[in-house]
């Protein structure tokens, strides 16, 4: 079985490394899923955003990284799959989660979401924190992976 892990990933962060590694437990490979547009002002270009998200996840088999645009719906339907893997760090992503959950329904019925709840240690971790620590020059190093910490301080600082 295969899932999409589905995102913009700006920047990709520990927290979201742990929801690979838990979907990899239950599924046979994962499809991280960087999203080309979502309607947000994305810091960083898709090229970086997919390579530090490959860096994040070196050493793990069976992980695949790839830009996507459009209803991940279809994505998920053109990946061959009906699974959508999603991480809840509090009330508020599970808040935020259930009406897309109806909205993906809507649009392919056979959709299945599955969730996992972050970890204590990674559920205060957001791609807006760590960007926000990038602009005041703060120390992100115990919230990204260390693999990709040189190319995210290139790509953050560049702008």
């Amino acid at each position: 079985m295969k899932a999409i892990y589905p995102g913009t990933f700006d920047p990709f962060t520990i927290g979201h490394l742990e929801v690979v590694k838990k979907s990899l437990k239950l599924f046979d490979s994962v499809v991280i899923g960087v999203a080309l547009d979502t309607g947000r002002q994305n810091q960083a270009p898709i090229e970086k955003r997919i390579e530090i998200v490959k860096r994040s996840v070196e050493g793990l088999k069976n992980v695949n990284v790839v830009a996507f645009e459009g209803l991940l719906t279809d994505f998920l339907k053109n990946q061959g799959t009906s699974y959508l893997v999603r991480g809840l760090r509090n009330e508020k992503d599970f808040l935020a989660e259930q009406p897309l959950s109806q909205i993906y329904h809507s649009q392919n019925q056979n959709i299945k979401p599955v969730y996992f709840i972050t970890s204590p240690q990674f559920s205060h971790i957001s791609s807006s924190m760590v960007r926000e620590l990038l602009r005041l020059n703060g120390d992100i190093s115990e919230f990204v992976a260390n693999e990709a910490k040189p190319l995210i301080l290139a790509t953050y600082f560049s702008f």
